[in-house]
Formats: structure tokens, C-alpha cells, sequence
């Protein structure tokens, strides 16, 4: 076995990175699925989320002092998910070896199906080494207006990732907050399925106050809402990726 690695990414923030990171990677874990979560984000709301306890290590501690794999991984509580604990500095890191990432999880790679990376919303170091590191990118497109702006430049992006990479990561949008009731949510989810068509999965998260709240009480939505339609959406969305990984 050989994780597939998805990066969860998009420079403009509060599109649901966090929440798609976490809830996709605990939805695989519920599907029995050995799963490792990364945190790549300063802000650490995804370690915070679910760590039980500090790990010795952080990605950080990996990536610039030779840390192992195993150092920063704690448990999170959750049947086979495990969590890579991120820090602020993070934050600062600068790319240097493109290969970094994917060298360090090395044999932790046989471990796990598959490894869910949370990014920072940039387009710069962390989030660089994930695009070089991962074999598709989820990118979340909230169903609000001007949900387009900031594309083009993740799309440069990956143009030159690329150019850096024997084959790059395949795409996936995921629409997240969509409320039915708002004829604009419509209208951007026509728009993002027109430009981006076969790419766009066919799960939308919809729009949910049980969703939004779930972190401040530590919980996955299977946790928190388990019967609700935002869990559902997730757990159809595990299903996809499952079904159509790389």
C-alpha cells in the first residue's frame, strides 16, 4: 500500500480548507482507511482540532532538523487517523528542496492510504511544498461571490510546479457553503462546473451552522452532526475520492 496524498489548497481563506481537511480526512478514517493528516498551517486550527496530546515533533521539526515522521504523529482519538502536528513557524519556511516533504514520509507512506495535507491560504512555501509533494489538489470554492478571484494565480501556480514536477498533480474543486435558498450559490456553481467542467466533483457542501461550529467543540461533523446534511456531504465526498483517487 501507497498513500495517495491530496492537498487541500486555495490562497484565499475562508473557503473551507480546514474544515474540507479535517472532515474528508476523518470521513475516509470512518471507511476504515488508515489516514494521516498534515498540518501545514500556522495558524495549527486543524492540530488544535484534534490533537489528544503535543507530539514530540512538528512538521517543521521534520522538514529542517531531521525529525522523523513518527516524532511529530500523535493520535487523534479517531480509528485510523492519525495527525502530523503543525506549528507557527511553519509559517516562515522557506522553499528550498522540493522533494522535502515526500522524502521525510518516505516508508510512513506504505502506512497509510491515504495522507491529507491542510495548507496555509498562499501560494508560497508551505503551500508550494505540498503542491510539489502531493498527487491531486482539492481546491475549495466557496458558492459566494467573487469565488473565481484568486484562481488564476493557483492556476500560475501550477504551471510552474509543473515545470518542477515529472507529471503534476491532477485538480479537483469542491463547492463548499452552498445554500439552495440563495440563486447566487447557483449561479457560482454553474459558473465553477462551466470553466472547470469534468474536474469540479460532483459532491457540494452545503452551507451549515452545525459545520461552522463543530471546531469550537473539538469535533469532527460526524462528531458533532453525524445525521446531518453537511456530514453526508462529506461522507459522499470520501466515497469520490475514494473511487476516482489516483
Amino acid at each position: 500500500m501507497t498513500a495517495n496524498i491530496y492537498a487541500i489548497a486555495n490562497q484565499k481563506g475562508g473557503v473551507g480548507k480546514t474544515t474540507s481537511a479535517v472532515n474528508l480526512a476523518a470521513a475516509l478514517a470512518e471507511r476504515e482507511h488508515r489516514v494521516l493528516l498534515i498540518d501545514l498551517d500556522a495558524q495549527g486550527s486543524t492540530s488544535r482540532l484534534l490533537a489528544n496530546e503535543p507530539a514530540s515533533s512538528t512538521v517543521m521539526d521534520v522538514l529542517t532538523r531531521g525529525a522523523t515522521v513518527e516524532s511529530a504523529t500523535v493520535a487523534t482519538g479517531r480509528r485510523g487517523l492519525m495527525l502530523m502536528a503543525g506549528d507557527r513557524g511553519i509559517g516562515d519556511y522557506v522553499l528550498g528542496d522540493a522533494t522535502a516533504l515526500r522524502r521525510a514520509l518516505g516508508p510512513a507512506l506504505s502506512e497509510y492510504a491515504f495522507v491529507v495535507i491542510d495548507c496555509p491560504p498562499s501560494l508560497e512555501g508551505a503551500t508550494l511544498l505540498a503542491l510539489l509533494t502531493c498527487d491531486e489538489v482539492i481546491v475549495p470554492v466557496q458558492c459566494e461571490y467573487l469565488a473565481l478571484e484568486g484562481l488564476a494565480s493557483l492556476m500560475e501556480a501550477l504551471e510552474g510546479v509543473r515545470r518542477m514536477r515529472s507529471e503534476g498533480p491532477r485538480m479537483r474543486y469542491l463547492l463548499t457553503m452552498f445554500d439552495r435558498r440563495n440563486n447566487l450559490a447557483w449561479e457560482v456553481a454553474e459558473q465553477v462546473q462551466g470553466h472547470f467542467g469534468e474536474q469540479v466533483a460532483k459532491t457540494v457542501i452545503p452551507r451549515s451552522v452545525r459545520l461552522a461550529e463543530s471546531p469550537g467543540y473539538r469535533r469532527t461533523i460526524f462528531e458533532h452532526d453525524a445525521k446531518g446534511a453537511a456530514a453526508a456531504a462529506y461522507a459522499a465526498f470520501a466515497v469520490e475520492v475514494e473511487r476516482h483517487g489516483v
